[in-house]
């Protein structure tokens, strides 16, 4: 068998094309391959951000509740976070699993925060392939004929024109994408925009590995994280044509969106949506390719994303703890089967997670699942009905030092150590608006306790960081506005 694993990181559930109900972003290629596959309508992260759902992905071991023992690892990563490090030693990563099965694997991608030191996301795989230069990934270190001052006016045609001057915020996203313009200097067209380095290196690997029966495949593309600054033709499917402002393609993080004019929002928005459709034509690219190679129709593939990101909904931009709401939360989860099936076949009535895909590769092996798996087996749905799996009634998922549950009846965003609560009744507020947390503290303790559980009452309420007092001056400074 012939087994794709594609992630996609920062894709919106609600922006991933017909198939999850959006009209507005051209997505053929995801909504051709959802007609092939199981679409699962609530599927989540167990974990946040980029590094701790690779976690979980890679292992099939839940991240959450970050209660590993610190691995003292040396590194100069500039991101601090519960989970924000390498997969613990005495577990076992997902190429290791496959290649025990008798599977060459190979693993391409351009999420750089798998090779900073000391992480070794890479380890066990056959071959590997690192597509360089996303966001502030140490490439390259300088622009060349360049002068300071051109490179300072670059980067002031891509900032918010409210932003507070001096800002730590503003110095961090100006720090950002002088590094990045650096990185992307010798791009000149589509091919050499990251989707497609990923997706032709991804192709090139199944060429030179066709004649194996056995072959993994692990592609992650770092898009449609920020900086979106996809090719004028996908963005001028979302731009107003009659826009003169800057082009906002590095958000600010934080829960206050007024250093954005409404003009810049929209701008910003459709430089995620061109991104979005940017790797949509690459992930078709992929698929056309192993159509031509007479591969697809008996591989199994799946797509995924880690998270989403808060667009101004609920009036924050990033990814932030306390604003773990649908638009950073839910993913898309969408799997095709050997042979395929008549689809989409829609999977409503269970929550699922993404530490779920290593069980369910063996699951469509045909092979028991590993006793240190958290994961379960969604190979079931190939040939079952829709159903409510055990204990898969609701979810939780840890970021930072706050967690989420959500059920079909309540969410609930909450810190470890109870000070800052939200709480939404569902049924009455499906757009999760009107926090009833203070007046329901009986139902906030009940949900609370089942928080503790999946913890196993291991819940962190203090973080140590290298750089700042408390864990939370990480989101309350950095990304003050």
């Amino acid at each position: 068998m012939r087994i794709f694993v594609i992630i996609f990181d920062t894709l919106r559930k609600d922006h991933s094309g017909k198939t999850y109900g959006n009209e507005w972003i051209s997505t053929p290629n995801f909504d051709a391959f959802a007609k092939d596959s199981i679409v699962f309508e609530k599927a989540y992260p167990e974990s946040l951000p980029t590094i701790p759902v690779r976690r979980a992905i890679h292992t099939g071991i839940r991240t959450f509740p970050f209660n590993h023992e610190n691995l003292n690892f040396r590194t100069d990563d500039i991101v601090e976070a519960p989970g924000w490090c390498p997969i613990p030693p005495n577990q076992t990563q997902i190429a290791e699993y496959m290649n025990k099965k008798a599977f060459i694997t190979s693993f391409i991608t351009s999420t750089y925060h798998q090779f900073k030191p000391n992480m070794n996301f890479h380890l066990g795989f056959d071959e590997w392939h690192f597509i360089r230069g996303q966001e502030f990934d140490k490439y390259k270190a300088r622009m060349k004929a360049r002068t300071k001052r051109e490179i300072s006016q670059n980067v002031k045609k891509h900032v918010a024109s409210k932003t507070k001057r001096n800002s730590p915020s503003l110095q961090l996203q100006k720090l950002l994408l002088k590094r990045y313009f650096a990185n992307i200097q010798y791009r000149e067209v589509e091919e050499d925009y990251f989707p497609a380095l990923t997706f032709k290196k991804a192709i090139e690997s199944v060429k030179e590995n066709k004649k194996i029966n056995n072959f993994f495949c692990l592609i992650d593309e770092f898009d449609p994280h920020e900086p979106w600054d996809p090719p004028k033709k996908y963005l001028d499917l979302y731009i107003d044509k009659n826009y003169t402002g800057n082009k906002i393609i590095q958000p600010i993080y934080g829960k206050n969106v007024d250093y954005i004019s409404e003009d810049e929002l929209k701008c910003m928005k459709a430089c995620y949506a061109g991104e979005v459709s940017l790797c949509d034509y690459w992930f078709g690219y992929f698929i056309n390719n192993l159509k031509q190679m007479e591969l697809y129709e008996d591989s199994l593939i799946f797509l995924i994303s880690d998270h989403g990101h808060c667009l101004g909904e609920h009036g924050a931009i990033g990814k932030i703890p306390l604003f773990m709401y649908p638009e950073l939360v839910d993913i898309p989860l969408i799997i095709k089967p050997p042979s395929g099936l008549d689809g989409p076949k829609r999977i409503k009535k269970t929550h699922v997670y993404v530490h779920d895909i290593l069980p369910t590769i063996f699951g469509f092996l045909g092979k028991n699942k590993p006793e240190a798996f958290d994961g379960v087996d969604l190979s079931l749905f190939f040939n079952e009905k829709d159903q409510l799996l055990e204990e898969r009634d609701y979810i939780t998922c840890g970021m930072g030092l706050w967690t989420l549950f959500k059920n079909d009846k309540y969410a609930l965003i909450t810190s470890n150590d109870k000070s800052q609560q939200k709480l939404f009744d569902l049924s009455k507020d499906p757009e999760w608006n009107e926090n009833i947390a203070i007046n329901n503290q009986d139902i906030y303790k009940e949900l609370f306790k089942i928080i503790e559980k999946d913890a196993k009452n291991e819940l962190l309420t203090e973080f140590k960081s290298s750089r700042f007092d408390n864990f939370a001056d990480w989101y309350e400074n950095t990304y003050k506005l």
